[in-house]
């Protein structure tokens, strides 16, 4: 096998079909064991967000989080409460997670929540075993 073929190979996802993104409930965190490992899918409308099942502070088990919104900075006795139904909180510790990213809310640690690409077509929920692109700040 050549240095370009076995690239070639290394680059591409593997795709699993998690089945019908409205058999996902709203709001809550399922596990599911894909492709020899298991991931934490969120579902938020006809959106789906799968992650490690693993926090980066101390490798908490992530599909047992709570789903929620986050308190954004503010000025003083103002609350600015956000991205609701986007941010899971470590079981443990509730170091909170945007699922889009897997970025600490509040940079409260270093790592990231390992996020992977998911999309869904014709209702079928998919996941990429990639890193999914972050988005743009």
């Amino acid at each position: 096998m050549t240095t370009e073929a076995s690239s070639m190979q290394v680059r591409q996802a593997q795709e699993f079909n998690l089945g019908r993104v409205d058999t996902f409930p709203e709001r809550k965190v399922v596990a599911r064991d894909v492709g020899g490992r298991t991931i934490g899918v969120l579902r938020r409308g006809d959106t789906v967000h799968a992650f490690a099942n693993h926090c980066p502070h101390h490798g908490a088990p992530m599909c047992r989080a709570q789903v929620a919104g986050t308190m954004r900075p503010s000025a003083p006795n103002q609350y600015d409460y956000a991205l609701d139904g986007l941010v899971v909180k470590c079981p443990w510790h509730a170091y909170e997670f945007d699922v889009r990213s897997g970025e600490a809310m509040g940079g409260i640690i270093r790592g990231r929540l390992f996020i992977y690409h998911s999309e869904v077509r014709d209702g079928e929920a998919f996941v990429q075993f990639r890193r999914a692109a972050l988005p743009a700040r």
